[in-house]
Formats: structure tokens, C-alpha cells, sequence
């Protein structure tokens, strides 16, 4: 019998598997040596995490603080107002300081797991813009025609550094799944045009998709908002899933459309007081729905247990 990890890198590699995979089949892994899991409020180790501890100074410079009600963090400020030399602006993270094999030795047993381990990449390339310069300035870089050369030399260093970063992860760690976090859209329509995100944007998430892979890792592409128009750009970026954000997009026509070129994972997100029989008609909707459809299941780690009980129970039968 396949372990967890092996069937969900063989449903990466469109290989055979023995069930479909879920979010419960890999291991988040995001340790405290890395700021930025610490500055977003998202670690996840062997030891416990003092959530007052979250927010701070991270990558870049930048500050940020957490919001519990929100759970996750804000920038505090943007460092300056405009990209052009940003060379001399950005205070650029050094990798080397981070000792791996004393964050491998540390979580060692946490890691010693059958599951796929998979981390996050906080932020990408648009929503690190964003943090550098705010939200109207980085809308203005990507179209500006003074600005874009300056953009495309920050995103290209970015990639190297996601990369990097990568490679680190993979090697100390064992890390095979990487959410790289990056928001394009909004509730109602995309934050730029799908041309703007195919020059801009589309090349350098397709370095970091390309390296990865040649490393033997797998993207998981995260982006909220109503991103349908930009599934072309998605297929030519070339990452290995999408879960998106339900309330946003009509996700079973885009599995409809594109679910022979595209890996989905697909929610079942009950309301937190949802009754059982509400859980199990949610269930019963999903594989009416999915059925014969090669997307995987995401669960939310902070779904209630008995809600996840029901959702494995229905869904896979245990």
C-alpha cells in the first residue's frame, strides 16, 4: 500500500493512485528559524509556538503585525513610494544565517512522518511589491513603463531567492510541496489585466515552477479572488495545483474546463456550527460534482474534528 506521500506524488506526476488525495496527507512545516513564518503567524514545528510572539520585523525589513481576529498579519508600513532603485531600498535576507541542520535536528522527529511535507512561501511576487510600495503604487509599477524594468529586475532576484530558499528546504528538510502566496484578484474581478499578469508576473513564477521541479519539489500556487481569466496564464506558468477561493470563482466549471491540463484541489468548507446531516449533504453535493474528476480534497486545519470526521467518513469511507 502506498504511503500518503507517494500517492500524492504520484497524483503530481498523473501516475496511478490509491485514493484521492487530501489535505490530511501532508505535513505543514514552517519552523520559527524562518522569520517569516514567525512575522505571518503561521509556524508550524515540533514544539509549540507562543502566539504573542507573532509579527515583527521579517524579510526585506519589512514590519508586520499580527491580527488575531483575522489570523495572519499586515505590513505596517510600505519602505518607500516608488520601485525605481530599489537596489539601494530592500534590505535582502541572507539565507546562510539560518542554521538548517539544527532546524532539521530540532523537529527531526516531527519530520519523521509518511506524509508529504509542505511549507509556504510568504509573500510572492505581486503581494511583496505590494508590501514594498503599497497596494496603488505596485498597481502603478506594473503598467508604468518608467517603472517596469525595475520590476522585472526585482521579481527576476525574487525568483533567484524563492529558489534558494527551495533548494534549502528540500535538501536540510525534506520539503517536496511549496505554496508559493501570492494574490491576484479580488472578490469580484482580477487586481490587474490577464496581459499585465502574463508579462509580468507569469515568467518568474514559471522559474521558480521550473527549478522546483528540477529539484524534485511540487508548487501549489495559492491566489484569492475571482482569477478565472487568468487560467491560461496559470496552464503557462506551469505550477502543479490550485485550491483558490471558493466564495470567488465557480470552481467545478473550472474543473469542467480545465481539469484535463490542471490538478484542483476542491474544499469542502462546512459552517463552523454546520450539523452532521448538513456535513454529509455538503459530501454528497462534492462527489456529484467530482466524480471521475482527478482534483484532491482540501481541508481546513481549522475545521472542527467532528466535522473532519464526518468529511473522511462520507467522503473515503473511514
Amino acid at each position: 500500500m502506498l504511503t500518503p506521500r507517494e500517492n500524492f506524488i504520484r497524483y503530481f506526476k498523473d501516475e496511478p493512485t490509491e485514493w484521492m488525495p487530501s489535505g490530511l496527507d501532508y505535513l505543514q512545516f514552517a519552523p520559527e528559524e524562518i522569520v517569516e513564518n514567525v512575522v505571518r503567524g503561521f509556524v508550524s514545528q515540533q514544539e509549540p509556538f507562543p502566539k504573542e510572539k507573532f509579527g515583527g520585523r521579517g524579510w526585506f525589513g519589512i514590519d508586520w503585525v499580527f491580527v488575531p481576529v483575522a489570523g495572519g498579519s499586515m505590513e505596517v508600513a510600505p519602505l518607500f513610494e516608488n520601485i525605481i532603485g530599489w537596489e539601494d531600498k530592500v534590505e535582502w535576507p541572507n539565507l546562510d544565517e539560518v542554521d538548517w541542520e539544527a532546524v532539521k535536528e530540532r523537529n527531526k522527529d516531527y519530520l519523521r512522518t509518511d506524509k508529504l511535507i509542505r511549507t509556504s512561501i510568504f509573500t510572492g511576487f505581486y503581494e511583496r511589491l505590494i508590501s514594498f510600495v503599497g497596494f496603488e503604487n505596485a498597481a502603478v509599477a506594473l503598467v508604468d513603463e518608467d517603472q517596469a524594468e525595475h520590476v522585472h529586475r526585482l521579481f527576476d532576484r525574487l525568483a533567484d531567492f524563492y529558489i534558494d530558499f527551495i533548494q534549502r528546504m528540500h535538501r536540510h528538510c525534506n520539503v517536496e510541496l511549496f505554496e508559493l502566496h501570492d494574490d491576484w484578484g479580488t472578490q469580484k474581478s482580477l487586481m490587474f489585466s490577464s496581459e499585465t499578469h502574463r508579462d509580468m508576473i507569469v515568467p518568474y513564477v514559471r522559474k521558480v515552477v521550473d527549478a522546483a521541479h528540477k529539484e524534485g519539489c511540487f508548487i501549489e500556487m495559492h491566489s484569492c479572488g475571482a482569477v478565472e481569466p487568468l487560467f491560461p496564464n496559470f496552464l503557462e506558468a506551469g505550477f502543479d495545483t490550485w485550491r483558490g477561493q471558493a466564495t470567488a470563482i465557480d470552481k467545478r466549471a473550472l474543473v469542467e474546463k480545465y481539469g484535463d491540463r490542471f490538478k484542483f484541489g476542491v474544499e469542502i468548507r462546512p459552517a463552523p456550527d454546520a450539523s452532521v446531516k448538513e456535513i454529509k449533504e455538503l459530501c454528497r453535493k462534492f462527489k456529484e460534482d467530482y466524480a471521475g474528476k482527478k482534483v484532491w480534497l482540501s481541508i481546513s486545519a481549522l475545521m472542527p474534528e467532528y466535522q473532519t470526521e464526518v468529511i473522511m467518513k462520507e467522503i473515503y469511507g473511514n
